[in-house]
């Protein structure tokens, strides 16, 4: 076995094809790649940790920073730098935080309610459904240079950058324009708009795009230089394949995807991450085409997301960061079992490099701490390269 590297240059290797000394581990890398809080309870439990409640993420999907007895023991090879919410002082949507709690639920800055689930939260009010395009220029979008948003955002990612060893992560700050555009005109209005107003779904997905931009603007004046890793979501695929097909991606939200992307590549030599749920295999080349360098989070259970036929289509020109364990059938599987499916992902994605050992979502509330420790346990005795 070769030199023992350090997290950084593991995790540089595995996004450049290389083979590292072993394959990267994330669990809390980013909010859609860690455990929800209930998970997280389970596990400190299972392991006797006795600590104050994790910090959560993501209000919105339970995600939560996990303990550092944890990242040390799973031997996390990432760290992470988040914006802030908005300063209250400014003017904004929302005061002194990117989401606001009310009787009636939460609402984001861009006005849309969430109403909360078993332990997360779902989209149910929309505050753009019925504007026409003249409403669009009027519309107050959030404010990126809201100075709250980036209080020591910079200090935080160069000491993590230059006093540790660590991948340094810079986690989701907006959503994608297509996820977007349905969290704000509603999921059903913003599919008929691509049918029948295309004008106004065009419109609408631009002003989203310019305020992400503006976004990682802000965000990579202060970090880019700091940063390995930097993640955007936009969940554009369902169990049995794509929202929408690959010609409307192509003329609606692959622009857009271009544009944003390559503005954040402009700005920072860190690598591209882009969650997208679900089966987006009719895509991948297209995702690769505008700049995605690694794509999370490899949802095996969806349709023609299996890894072996990923690795064998695409291993080459872009990285998985996931599908190591499936969450939709973790809460139910076997110790054996959980054993049998990390040992099996490894196997198949660990050539070559290229691939990141995560699950296939945030792991849900339902699962044993046993599970879990066992799913990333396995993970280290089998990553190593050239084990026997």
């Amino acid at each position: 076995m070769g030199k023992r590297m350090t997290p950084r240059e593991r995790v540089i290797a595995a996004l450049e094809h290389r083979e590292p000394d072993r394959v990267p581990i994330d669990c809390g890398a980013t909010m859609c790649s860690s455990l929800t809080g209930g998970a997280s309870r389970n596990l400190k439990k299972h392991l006797h940790i006795e600590e104050a409640e994790d910090k959560v993420t993501c209000v919105l999907n339970d995600s939560v920073a996990l303990s550092q007895k944890v990242l040390n023991l799973f031997e996390i090879d990432f760290r992470t730098v988040r914006m802030k919410g908005p300063d209250s002082t400014a003017a904004g949507r929302v005061a002194g935080a990117s989401v606001e709690k009310t009787e009636n639920g939460i609402y984001d800055e861009f006005g849309t309610l969430w109403k909360k689930t078993s332990f997360d939260y779902v989209p149910v009010g929309f505050s753009l459904e019925h504007a026409t395009v003249s409403d669009l220029g009027t519309f107050p979008w959030p404010d990126p240079e809201n100075p709250g948003r980036i209080k020591g955002v910079r200090e935080e990612a160069k000491r993590l950058y230059d006093e540790t060893a660590y991948a340094v992560v810079s986690d989701f700050i907006c959503g994608g324009p297509f996820e977007q555009a349905q969290r704000i005109r509603g999921f059903e209005r913003f599919m008929l708009d691509l049918a029948v107003d295309q004008q106004f779904a065009h419109t609408l997905l631009g002003h989203l795009t310019d305020n992400a931009i503006g976004f990682w603007d802000v965000m990579l004046s202060h970090v880019g230089e700091y940063v390995d890793v930097v993640c955007q979501g936009d969940d554009l695929g369902m169990q049995t394949g794509l929202q929408i097909s690959p010609e409307m991606y192509r003329k609606f939200i692959k622009p857009c995807h271009r544009r944003l992307f390559s503005f954040i590549h402009k700005r920072t030599d860190a690598k591209l991450w882009l969650h997208t749920c679900g089966s987006v295999y009719d895509i991948i080349p297209d995702l690769i085409e505008v700049g995605v360098d690694a794509l999370n989070p490899v949802q095996t259970s969806a349709a023609n997301m299996e890894l072996w036929r990923l690795k064998k289509d695409f291993g080459m020109d872009i990285t998985f960061w996931g599908g190591g364990i499936d969450i939709q059938r973790f809460p139910t599987m076997s110790i054996e079992e959980v054993k049998r499916e990390v040992t099996a992902a490894l196997e198949i994605m660990a050539p070559g490099g290229g691939y990141v050992f995560a699950a296939s979502h945030n792991i849900l509330p339902d699962t044993s701490g046993e599970s879990i420790y066992t799913a990333f346990m396995t993970a280290i005795e089998n990553g190593e390269y050239g084990h026997s």
